[in-house]
């Protein structure tokens, strides 16, 4: 009886590999319960994250309380409607200093890699955190880029918003949220 030999090359090995990711995130993504999503109306769960230097940020402990407004951000850098909604949420931010403390979501699956040289290039005035597992997106309900979450000072969700929509100002947006 012969044996067959495959063999298997890196390149094999590494799409083995990212088929596999893939699939165990789908799994993963359809796994979780719908109760967990919260709502507007109800307090953000604590979570934690890498901040783009390294260190863990906590929601509670970091950011929560830090501005009237609090804006979580969630983005990729190869995503051009997040870039354009970024671009008018930090002409905001220098606009209205101190009243919204914004907070990108970076769910690049390269992580720092891809952030750090993005921020270095566009120099927006947000801090960077780094979910390549785009884990806390779907603790929001969202599944795609941009999605943009409301919290008030007290740490409730006042608003969510997925998706991009070409005509609307998220200027106009904020502002009703800081009356």
């Amino acid at each position: 009886m012969s044996r067959c030999a495959v063999r298997v090359t890196p390149f094999r090995r590494r799409g083995v590999a990212l088929l596999l990711s893939l699939c165990f995130l789908g799994i993963a993504a359809t796994a979780l319960p719908a109760d967990k999503t919260v709502e507007v109306g109800h307090a953000v769960p604590d979570f934690s994250l890498s901040g783009l230097e390294g260190p863990k940020v906590s929601f509670r402990k970091d950011i929560l309380g830090k501005a009237p407004l609090t804006l979580l951000f969630f983005m990729t850098t190869a995503c051009s409607a997040c870039y354009e909604e970024l671009q008018e949420i930090n002409e905001f931010v220098g606009e209205n200093p101190g009243k919204v403390d914004v907070w990108c979501i970076a769910v690049d699956l390269r992580g720092a890699q891809t952030v750090g040289p993005f921020r270095q290039a566009n120099k927006f005035r947000v801090k960077y955190l780094i979910d390549p597992k785009f884990s806390l997106p779907r603790t929001f309900g969202f599944n795609y880029t941009p999605s943009l979450a409301f919290v008030d000072s007290k740490g409730v969700l006042l608003h969510k918003k997925g998706g991009y929509t070409p005509n609307e100002r998220l200027s106009d947006l904020i502002r009703t949220f800081l009356k």
